[in-house]
C-alpha cells in the first residue's frame, strides 16, 4: 500500500525536518557570502568616498596651476564706463588721474553713387602701405563681386568693405580696420572701361573736405582719428584705444569720454588672492588625509578595521601626493624650491600645516620664485599632483578599475547564491527521496508485524502470557 503522505509510516515529521536539514546545510555558505559581501559593499563605498575626495582636492589646485591667479597687483579704475585698467606683477603702486577728450575711431566711408561695371584697379593705402584689386571679367560683374574682390584681397592691408542699401541704391561702404589718424585711407581708382574714378578719395579731384567728406562721391561717416587724453594732467595722443606705453606695466583701455570729470586710476599690491588658494590647498589636504586615516585605521582594542585597512591602492595615493608636496624643484636663482621653503610643513599626524608669516616674507621677497614653485607646467606642485591625480580619475582609470573589480566580486556572490539555490534543491529533492523510503520501509515493518501478531494469536494450543 503506498504511503501518500510523508511521515504516515514512521511518525516523522518529514515536511518539517527536510527543510531544516536543508537551510542547516545552506547555512554556513550564507554566512559566509553575507560576510563577504557586507564588506565588499564597505570596501565599495569606501572607493566612492576616496575617488570623491581625490576629484574634490583635484579641484582645489586649479587656481594653483593657472600663473595668473598669482597676481600681487590689484589695478582699479573708479568709473569702468570711461576707462578699464589692468596691472601686472611688476606695475608700482599708485594712483593716477585720467581725463579722456575723445577716443580713437577708424574711418568708414559710404560712397554717394551707383556702381557702374568696370576694368581696371582699386588701390587702397594708409600709413603702414597700400594693396591693389584688379578688377576684370572674373570678378566685376557686380557690387557684391567688387566687395567680395576687396576682402579676400591676400594682402590687405586692413581695410573691410560692406554694403549699405540707401533709398533702394546699392552703395559700398569702406571700414578701416585700425584706429588712429594715421589709418586714414587714400582710394585711387584705375579704369580701363567704366568709370572707377568715382572711388577716388583723396587724390586727383576727388579731395575731402574739412569734414571728410567729397560731394557726390563720399559721405565720412567716421573720421580716422587718435585718442585724446590726458594723465596726471599731461596732454596726450594714442592711435587705440587701448594705452600700454603711458603707466608702466599697466594697460588703460578707453571707453567713453569724461571732459572736467577725471576718474581715478589705482595699483595696489595683493596677495591675498594667493594666499587663499595657497590654504585651500592645505585644508583640502588635510581632509583627504583625514578620510584616508579613517579608511585605514584599525582599532586593537575593538579588533575593528576601516573598510581600505591595509589596501595598498590608497596607500600608493597617500605616498605619492606626500612625496610630491615634500620634494624640491629646479627654482632657478630663487631659494623657494620646497613648499617647507614658504612655510607649509608636515606635522606628526601627516597634516600640512601653514605659518602665514613665513608665506608671506616669500611672496614679498620672491613673488616670481613663489609662483614657479606652484604653476611651472613641468614641475610645479600644484601641476605635477594634478597630473597624477588625473591617472587615477580619469575614465577607466585607476579608481574606476578597482570599482569595476569590486561589482564583478558582488555579481560572483550572486551566482554563488544562484548554484547554491540549486545544490540545496537537489539535496532536498534527495532527502524526501530518502526519507520517503525510509517511511515506506517502516510502514511495510509495522504491517509485517501486525500480521505476525495475529497469526501467533490464532495459533492452536498457543496461550498469549498476561501480566499478573
Amino acid at each position: 500500500m503506498a504511503i501518500s503522505s510523508p511521515g504516515i509510516g514512521s511518525g516523522i515529521d518529514i515536511k518539517s525536518l527536510v527543510p531544516d536539514l536543508v537551510d542547516a546545510s545552506r547555512a554556513p555558505t550564507l554566512n559566509r557570502l553575507a560576510r563577504k559581501e557586507a564588506t565588499l559593499q564597505a570596501e565599495l563605498s569606501a572607493v566612492g568616498l576616496l575617488k570623491s575626495a581625490l576629484s574634490e582636492f583635484q579641484t582645489k589646485l586649479d587656481g594653483l596651476k593657472d600663473a595668473t591667479t598669482f597676481s600681487n597687483r590689484t589695478a582699479a579704475s573708479s568709473d569702468k564706463a570711461i576707462a578699464a585698467f589692468t596691472a601686472d606683477n611688476n606695475a608700482a603702486a599708485g594712483s593716477y588721474s585720467l581725463e579722456i577728450t575723445s577716443l580713437a575711431s577708424a574711418q568708414k566711408l559710404v560712397t554717394q553713387q551707383d556702381y557702374v561695371i568696370s576694368e581696371g584697379t582699386l588701390e587702397f593705402a594708409d600709413a603702414g602701405g597700400s594693396f591693389t584689386v584688379t578688377l576684370d571679367g572674373t570678378n566685376n560683374a557686380t557690387i557684391e563681386s567688387v566687395r567680395d574682390a576687396i576682402n579676400n584681397a591676400e594682402d590687405n592691408i586692413g581695410v573691410t568693405a560692406t554694403i549699405l542699401v540707401v533709398n533702394g541704391s546699392k552703395r559700398l561702404v569702406f571700414n578701416a580696420d585700425e584706429t588712429g589718424a594715421e589709418n586714414q585711407l587714400t582710394i585711387t581708382g584705375t579704369t580701363i572701361t567704366g568709370d572707377l574714378d568715382i572711388y577716388d578719395y583723396n587724390s586727383g579731384t576727388a579731395t575731402p573736405d574739412v569734414n571728410g567728406d567729397v560731394v557726390t562721391f563720399y559721405d565720412q561717416v567716421v573720421a580716422a582719428a587718435d585718442a585724446v587724453f590726458s594723465v596726471d594732467g599731461q596732454p596726450m595722443t594714442s592711435a587705440t584705444n587701448t594705452i600700454t606705453d603711458v603707466i608702466p606695466d599697466a594697460t588703460i583701455t578707453l571707453a567713453g569720454t569724461n571732459v572736467g570729470e577725471p576718474i581715478t586710476l589705482s595699483i595696489s599690491e595683493n596677495s591675498s588672492a594667493i594666499k587663499n588658494q595657497i590654504s585651500t590647498l592645505v585644508d583640502g589636504y588635510n581632509e583627504l588625509i583625514a578620510l584616508i586615516n579613517e579608511q585605514t585605521s584599525y582599532n586593537p582594542d575593538s579588533d575593528t578595521a576601516g573598510p581600505l585597512f591595509g589596501d595598498s591602492l590608497i596607500g600608493s595615493i597617500e605616498r605619492q601626493i606626500r612625496n610630491t608636496l615634500t620634494s624640491r624643484i629646479d627654482n632657478n636663482d630663487s631659494s623657494y624650491t620646497s613648499l617647507a621653503s614658504i612655510g607649509i610643513t608636515t606635522t606628526s599626524d601627516g597634516s600640512l600645516e601653514l605659518d602665514s608669516g613665513k608665506l608671506d616674507t616669500a611672496l614679498k621677497d620672491d613673488y616670481t620664485g613663489v609662483t614657479t614653485l606652484f604653476s611651472d607646467d613641468t614641475q610645479g606642485v600644484a601641476f605635477k599632483i594634478d597630473a597624477m591625480l588625473e591617472n587615477y580619475l580619469q575614465i577607466s582609470g585607476t579608481i574606476d578599475g578597482r570599482t569595476d573589480s569590486i561589482n564583478a566580486k558582488l555579481e560572483g556572490i550572486s551566482d554563488e547564491r544562484t548554484k547554491l539555490d540549486y545544490r540545496s534543491a537537489q539535496l532536498e529533492a534527495r532527502l524526501y527521496k530518502q526519507f520517503n523510503a525510509m517511511d515506506l520501509l517502516v510502514a511495510q515493518l509495522n504491517s509485517t508485524g501486525s500480521w505476525l501478531s495475529s497469526a501467533l494469536d490464532n495459533l492452536p494450543g498457543v496461550v498469549r502470557q498476561t501480566n499478573k
